[in-house]
């Protein structure tokens, strides 16, 4: 289920690697479960495989259209893309701030990687767009010192 909840690594997965506290878990527990339904929904809606799924939680980059278009329809369903194909930084934030209690240093690197991948150019093809915002929170995330086999 840990794997599941990697699907926001689009837009959001890399702030999720914070929080430690009993309350978060159930809070994690909780949003594994939205997650799942809501990654269901997209699934269907953009006609992607498993394999899609499976490359998301991997924190692969999609390898179809239908994998890129998983991404976006996830990052709306979250409000952290808006209907322009625009990332939103202020939702993301406030995401963040559930998953990390509000921990001061934790929410100073969320806002940071927020904040560099808030503004970069991206396609106006919404599903591209999904895929150059979860390229960047990879990056960024990467450089802030959050590796690949961080757990929650």
């Amino acid at each position: 289920m840990a794997k599941l909840v990697l699907l926001i690594v689009s837009a959001v997965a890399v702030i999720c690697v914070y929080g430690t506290s009993v309350a978060a878990d159930l809070d994690r527990n909780q949003a594994a479960l939205e997650l799942k339904a809501k990654a269901d929904e997209c699934k269907n809606q953009v006609n992607a495989k498993d394999s899609d799924l499976e490359e998301l939680a991997s924190r692969k980059p999609a390898s179809t259209k239908e994998g890129k278009c998983l991404r976006a329809c996830l990052m709306k369903k979250f409000e952290v893309m808006d209907a322009n194909g625009k990332f939103v930084a202020d939702v993301a934030e406030k995401h963040a701030a559930k998953i990390t209690d509000g921990s001061a240093d934790k929410m100073k690197m969320a806002r940071e990687i927020i904040s560099a991948c808030a503004n970069i150019e991206v396609s106006s093809d919404h599903c591209e767009a999904a895929e150059a915002y979860g390229k960047c929170f990879k990056d960024q995330a990467a450089a802030h010192g959050i590796n690949e086999d961080y757990e929650f």
